[in-house]
């Protein structure tokens, strides 16, 4: 069989010279990298989105984890947890000392401090204190009182020794000639034994034990369901739960409360052992490895110093990272201003293509619907639905998804109504293509540019609508944080703690400035009346 090579006739211009096709979406592209604020602004966009994804594998500390201790620590990149401790302990005594009257100042250096104690900069207060009171001690003039010793060494023993223990995995041998299993696979009769015998108690008492904790997280849950009633109603509503509930639910909450207590009593066990390993130098933190708990249980533990972390952006009221909140907030903002941003566009591309394509009384219906939902205020009607649904994370999605279809529909509309007399449609109508494909394969897709541009913009408001409600307590609810609830709770202490305003607000501001600066550079991309500006 003889294959002819198939002839591919490029079109040529009047100098015998090959013509090379381009595309819109080419085109864009060659003019959006000549535009060097826009392409930052992808870079940018780009960067924090892979911060978010990857947040999981970061080697950050956990966005929830609370250290009391660590309470409104300042940022600092060459001190750790104990050494700024230390600092503000110092400062702590300092300070006491002297408004007791033990630390005496010149007339000039109380004059300035009291100055600053009433136009409420204690932070200055603090500050001086530590520098002067330290610069005293090291010259004689000041000694430290037995209290304030004792205060001193107790700090640096828990510096020293306080440990934080997670554990990786939990095993089990039943004697020295068996094999050893992960805890979590035994039934519940083998991990309430392993229970006992960690504990050293009875298996009717242990029984007892747990009988009555089950009765108390039925009752909460009860509580929860039914609020306001009396004693007796609920003592009624717990015995018919219990009488209706299956064996296999019953196991599962007895399984589920006894494996939490025995992860606490390993826990406990392990963290005495390692305590005083601590104490003594014998072993180097942080340690990852598996140590023996009792005969028969073992665990793999991880463990480091409390004290010897480092917080890079400092930390909240309760203890907690501020990066890692921050790079976990960043998750909620960009899933909200993208998920609320492809919810209310793909709404608005359907009922904007209907209503402009087949106009009539379908274009009637919709567009009345638009004005009417339109005269009413938007943010009443976000918070109106989240008091109605609920104040978690899915329904603040479908909240602001739902009331912001609006202005995409009607931009839709214009561009279909706009291009439905084109040449090309007539010919798709007169080869008999069905209405679904004229739409959906025709015109929204040489709408999409418009669109795309549309959408940029509209995901910076998605994330300051959210900042708006979470600011007001409407919005993402504890444990989660975003950038609007992190400002929120910064708001509170901007005077005394700044960073917990200043850095989520700054990391919030850039991106938005960012997707900002991409929609612009998108829509003179994508403008066809510019084309030869660049």
């Amino acid at each position: 069989m003889i294959f002819k090579k198939k002839n591919n006739t490029a079109a040529i211009n009047e100098f015998n010279q090959e013509i090379a096709g381009n595309s819109l979406t080419k085109d864009a592209w060659r003019r959006l990298r000549k535009n060097k604020m826009a392409v930052i602004s992808l870079v940018v966009v780009i960067i924090y989105i892979l911060l978010a994804v990857l947040a999981p594998i970061l080697p950050i500390y956990p966005y929830d984890e609370i250290i009391l201790d660590h309470q409104h620590l300042p940022p600092s990149f060459t001190k750790n947890a104990g050494e700024l401790l230390m600092e503000k302990r110092l400062a702590d005594l300092y300070t006491q000392a002297w408004r007791q009257g033990n630390l005496e100042l010149t007339e000039e250096e109380d004059d300035m401090l009291w100055e600053w104690i009433d136009s409420n900069e204690v932070n200055k207060v603090w500050d001086y204190m530590y520098e002067k009171g330290n610069a005293m001690v090291a010259e004689g003039s000041y000694t430290l009182s037995s209290y304030e010793q004792r205060r001193i060494d107790s700090l640096e023993e828990d510096i020293r020794t306080e440990l934080q223990i997670t554990l990786k995995d939990v095993w089990y041998r039943a004697d020295s000639g068996s094999e050893r299993v992960k805890l979590t696979s035994l039934d519940t009769d083998e991990i309430l034994a392993a229970y006992a015998q960690l504990v050293n108690i009875s298996a009717e008492d242990q029984k007892t034990q747990y009988m009555k904790e089950i009765e108390q997280q039925v009752l909460r849950e009860i509580k929860e369901r039914t609020p306001d009633l009396s004693d007796e109603e609920y003592e009624i509503l717990l015995n018919q739960e219990f009488n209706d509930m299956s064996e296999s639910r019953l196991n599962t909450l007895i399984r589920s409360n006894v494996l939490v207590k025995l992860n606490n009593a390993i826990r406990s066990v392990g963290l005495r052992n390692l305590k005083d390993a601590a104490e003594d130098g014998t072993m180097e933190f942080p340690l990852e490895e598996e140590i023996s708990i009792s005969e028969t249980i073992s665990a793999t533990i991880k463990a480091s110093k409390v004290h010897e972390r480092q917080y890079y952006l400092g930390t909240d009221y309760q203890g907690r990272d501020m990066l890692s909140r921050i790079i976990y907030g960043g998750q909620v903002s960009i899933a909200i201003g993208f998920v609320g941003t492809i919810t209310s566009v793909l709404i608005g591309i359907i009922l904007g293509a209907l209503a402009g394509y087949l106009g009539g009384k379908v274009d009637y219906i919709i567009m009345r619907i638009v004005d009417i939902m339109y005269g009413l205020p938007y943010m009443l009607l976000v918070i109106i639905a989240m008091a109605i649904f609920g104040r978690n994370i899915l329904n603040l999605f479908f909240a602001l998804a739902i009331i912001s279809w609006l202005t995409v529909s009607r931009m839709v509309r214009g561009q279909i109504m706009s291009l439905k007399n084109q040449e090309f449609i007539e010919a798709a109508r007169s080869m008999g293509a069905p209405t679904r494909r004229i739409i959906f394969k025709h015109l929204v897709p040489n709408s999409l540019s418009v669109i795309i541009v549309f959408s940029t913009l509209r995901i910076p408001s998605f994330i300051m609508t959210e900042s708006f409600l979470s600011f007001l307590g409407l919005g993402v609810q504890a444990p989660f944080a975003s950038w609007g609830s992190l400002v929120g709770d910064g708001v509170t202490g901007m005077t005394l703690y700044p960073w917990k305003l200043f850095f989520p607000a700054l990391v919030m501001t850039i991106f938005l400035f960012a997707m900002n600066f991409l929609g612009d550079g998108l829509r003179d991309a994508f403008d066809p009346q510019s084309k030869n500006q660049l």
